[in-house]
């Protein structure tokens, strides 16, 4: 617009644009019902018709090609010359095969978070969380209470681990730790990366008793797994009480679920623990340590993914956006920051000791 005149072909265009950003919720769920599918797996690198994937997946011959069309101009899919339907070089994290599969987390965006966008007007307008307003109840209570959905989750934070626990790997010394015990831990895969990569260590993994019982049945139920008796599973409610003896605590996407003081609380359960394993040794051997690995979310390009925090968990809980941010958190609960070091992954990693 300009001088009071209107610019129709402009105005066509941010229309059209509009519309099409408006459309973008569509996508994410259709994505989500094509990871549910396997449709990716099922093409395993190659172009099938849309009939014959429907006949594999078990969905309706008339609705799937809908679906992956949808995904067509997202790049997502592409067709052949006879119309067949591919998957774009670049996504193959949706196949659940995939090393660095996405195929959870990309049921979890699509369905319980994208649900939980349905309270969305009522925490931009009062702060709290708009998954509550939805639910009924905090996540992690919901998730109590559908253990489907809980592991789908346990699963989509397993697959956010992979490439944090490789990254920590590369540029942390292990050889000084005899016990690592990871705090909120989910289904032991983060601990389960390091003892790979380190075979003089033990693990423990402490989160919610469903999510250890879990984790622990499938262990047990791998014969001849190479870590049965090198990782234990502690179920623990973590604002409470932690597992004590560990050379190396760890606290990964952990705090930025919780308030300033939810975070003080678990740091708090971490730092007993910690102390009452130092009182216990011998005089010159070290102290243990406390790793906290968390992305800092200050960049322009961070704000849906603090968006989507703000809508689960409310406001008090955006996730930190510089070192300060942190470091507070942690000298409140009476931790001192030995360094700060990003990696490859993404995450900060602050190395604490015990003050």
């Amino acid at each position: 617009m300009s001088n009071g005149t209107i610019d129709h072909e402009e105005a066509v265009r941010g229309g059209a644009r509009l519309m099409e950003i408006a459309a973008g919720g569509c996508a994410s769920r259709v994505l989500a019902v094509v990871a549910r599918l396997r449709v990716a797996d099922v093409l395993d690198g190659g172009f099938l018709p849309a009939d014959e994937i429907a006949e594999r997946t078990g969905a309706d011959p008339d609705v799937l090609p809908l679906l992956l069309q949808v995904l067509v101009p997202c790049g997502i899919f592409e067709r052949d010359r006879h119309g067949a339907f591919g998957l774009a070089a670049g996504f193959a994290a949706l196949r659940s095969d995939h090393p660095g599969s996405l195929r959870n987390f990309l049921i979890l965006l699509g369905e319980t978070y994208d649900d939980a966008l349905g309270g969305l007007l009522g925490t931009a307008r009062t702060g709290r969380s708009g998954f509550e307003q939805v639910f009924g109840v905090p996540l992690y209570e919901y998730l109590g209470r559908n253990p489907e959905a809980e592991g789908v989750f346990d699963a989509a934070m397993a697959e956010l681990a992979v490439p944090a626990a490789a990254a920590l790997v590369e540029r942390f010394d292990f050889s000084g730790v005899r016990r690592v015990v990871d705090v909120g831990g989910g289904d032991g895969t983060m601990v389960t990366s390091i003892l790979t990569g380190n075979p003089h260590l033990e693990g423990v993994c402490v989160d919610r008793p469903s999510v250890c019982e879990r984790a622990s049945a499938r262990l047990a139920a791998t014969a001849g797994h190479p870590l049965a008796g090198r990782l234990r599973f502690h179920p623990s409610d973590i604002f409470q009480e932690v597992a004590e003896g560990g050379d190396l605590y760890l606290l990964k996407n952990v705090l930025h679920d919780w308030s300033h003081e939810g975070g003080v609380r678990i740091l708090g359960a971490v730092r007993r623990a910690m102390t009452r394993t130092a009182q216990r040794r011998a005089p010159g051997v070290p102290r243990p340590r406390l790793i906290v690995m968390e992305p800092l979310l200050g960049a322009e390009s961070d704000a849906a993914h603090s968006l989507f925090q703000t809508v689960i968990c409310g406001k008090a809980t955006r996730g930190f956006e510089r070192h300060d941010d942190l470091r507070a958190l942690l000298s409140a609960a009476d931790f001192g920051v030995l360094s700060v070091e990003r990696l490859s992954s993404g995450h900060h990693a602050f190395e604490c000791a015990t003050g």
